[in-house]
């Protein structure tokens, strides 16, 4: 398939911005945590995962790929305990999801698709919930905002560092994993190890690659057929 324009948005001159923006007006906004994610897995794992995504919905769709926001709530540290965590409050997510998407319309983008990696119930809904009124003051714009496990459902319920996670993360950064580090006579579980989900011990690249496939087969069509509207 041919890749369409586009790129990461802090790595590009602003011609080239004006460049992908008049073809493929589509913005990408990757939201994690910092957050434990057990003894095997990075801190960033949520961001990482959801920017992994969005760079590949991108090379579909065109658009720019912003950084990930590493800005979460209702992670694991007070659900836990687990440190290594930053805990931000709901208001913070609202507010910077809603700046975040301003600016992005005064950028003239018309495709704003907003996708986290934490799946914590509040932070979920904090950016659902503030993207869909975002858009009801902007019908001339497309805004998806949406946990990433949505589109892959049947492949990748979501689960917290366990195997589902931990196959993207081999798939997008693999050398940040160490499965040597998963506890080997036991199953890991959330108070022990901060594993929700099915053993990362099971976790495999391939596995991450084929629930990547699943999820672009539920989202690219989706986003073109917006961004067609739009241009």
């Amino acid at each position: 398939m041919e890749m369409m324009p586009w790129g990461y948005y802090e790595r590009l001159r602003p011609a080239e911005i004006d460049s992908i923006r008049s073809q493929h007006p589509i913005a990408y906004l990757p939201w994690g945590a910092l957050e434990w994610h057990s003894y095997h897995a990075p801190i960033g794992l949520d961001g990482m995962k959801a920017h992994g995504l969005c760079v590949a919905m991108a090379r579909q769709t065109g658009g720019v790929v912003l950084p990930p926001v590493y800005i979460a709530t209702d992670t694991i540290k007070p659900l836990k305990g687990f440190k290594h965590t930053l805990e931000h409050s709901e208001e913070t997510i609202k507010t910077l999801c809603r700046e975040f998407l301003e600016q992005l319309a005064d950028e003239d983008f018309k495709v704003l698709i907003v996708m986290t990696g934490h799946y914590g119930g509040v932070h979920r809904d904090a950016i659902v919930n503030t993207a869909a009124a975002f858009a009801a003051t902007h019908p001339d714009l497309t805004v998806w905002a949406f946990p990433d496990s949505e589109p892959m459902e049947g492949h990748f319920k979501g689960d917290h560092a366990a195997v589902g996670e931990t196959s993207f993360q081999l798939l997008f950064d693999g050398d940040l994993v160490d499965l040597s580090l998963v506890p080997q006579d036991r199953a890991p579980t959330l108070d022990d190890d901060g594993v929700w989900g099915d053993d990362p011990k099971n976790a495999r690249a391939e596995r991450g690659r084929r629930m990547l496939k699943a999820f672009l087969d539920h989202t690219v069509t989706r986003i073109n057929e917006s961004a067609s509207q739009a241009t």
